[in-house]
């Protein structure tokens, strides 16, 4: 029997310690659309998505990632999740409601210990009356034409320690491992998965963690129309005094143009547009060599990452620190990490 139970990637908490002006920056410049506020969080959403919010964010000490959240495929899949990791060290339990969503069950990967949430109940935007399209129905609201018109929410990458585990069990739960790239037999440093059959590229992608640390976070990427856009977005982060970190260019494991900025609470932002489209249920995970010249950070394999491109949130501490930039820049992942592995902190 075929079984899907996560139908989108539907929210993403980011933790900002200048709540204010990120919250202001991801709708001025990024082009997001804020719902309401609650408590400490205020909650957006891309202009051309349906659900009450796609990122959540919320103030805190460092930055770095909290809630990831995902609609299930129908009503009953919430419930055969939690059964699925009753008695386990993953399940957290059940909230009866968040704003934006109704009964919801929440959980942890069980290396990277990252916190999920999966619900099918949700609170679909309404626009107001001159925000509405009057033409094109399958639109939420008109857009908007701020900033760069961020559109959807696209994926989430998060480092783990056991990279292995960890897709295990998102695969437990209806995941595709859709790609990977291997330093050495056996030895992954990143892999692509999706949660359903009609995805273009990804929604969750995993890198290394050698801190010894858990719960961390590379980025957080949305989505525009075209190429082009990712173009005109670099011109709006340079003209709102946000500089470039990485790209444009174009990776090739997904082929999507990329761009990557970091926002005012410090946290790595990344806009893309294109893709590849699987639509094949029964894919088998596609194995890249980082011997070949890196394909998963540049689809012409003439570009390395800039230093400080692989730092992720919370930043760890000191002797942590050390300890994960030695064991970057050794020789046995300067295939995967190149020579410019070291951190720009």
């Amino acid at each position: 029997m075929s079984e899907i139970l996560l139908s989108q990637l539907a929210h993403v908490e980011l933790l900002s310690p200048r709540p204010d002006e990120t919250v202001r920056w991801m709708k001025d410049v990024f082009g997001l659309e804020e719902t309401t506020r609650e408590g400490q969080s205020v909650y957006l959403r891309g202009w051309a998505e349906w659900l009450h919010s796609s990122l959540i964010v919320t103030e805190s000490d460092q930055p770095g990632v909290g809630r990831i959240g995902w609609r299930t495929y129908g009503p009953e899949d919430p419930e055969t999740i939690a059964k699925r990791l009753d008695g386990t060290d993953e399940a957290v339990g059940w909230v009866d409601d968040w704003p934006g969503h109704g009964a919801t069950f929440q959980y942890r990967a069980p290396e990277g210990r990252h916190l999920h949430e999966v619900f099918w109940e949700v609170d679909r935007y309404e626009a107001p009356e001159d925000r509405k399209d009057p033409c094109i129905k399958n639109r939420p609201q008109r857009y908007p034409g701020r900033g760069i018109g961020a559109r959807y929410l696209d994926h989430v990458t998060v480092p783990t320690p056991n990279m292995r585990a960890d897709i295990d069990f998102y695969t437990r739960l209806g995941a595709r491992h859709t790609a990977q790239t291997e330093v050495e037999p056996g030895f992954s440093v990143f892999s692509t998965l999706t949660c359903n059959g009609i995805r273009s590229t990804h929604d969750l992608a995993l890198v290394p963690d050698f801190s010894g640390m858990t719960g961390r976070a590379h980025h957080i990427a949305f989505r525009v129309d075209q190429r082009l856009d990712v173009e005109r977005a670099a011109e709006q982060f340079l003209a709102h005094d946000t500089p470039i970190e990485f790209g444009p260019g174009v990776h090739g494991i997904d082929e999507i143009t990329y761009l990557y900025v970091r926002e005012p609470g410090g946290f790595r932002m990344e806009i893309n547009a294109g893709g590849w489209v699987n639509t094949m249920p029964d894919w088998e995970t596609t194995t890249y060599d980082a011997a070949g010249g890196n394909p998963g950070q540049s689809l012409y394999r003439n570009v390395d990452a800039p230093a400080g491109f692989h730092d992720a949130w919370p930043l760890p501490p000191t002797g942590a620190a050390e300890r994960e930039r030695d064991t970057i820049a050794s020789d046995r992942l300067r295939p995967f990490y190149g020579s410019t592995a070291g951190s720009g902190r």
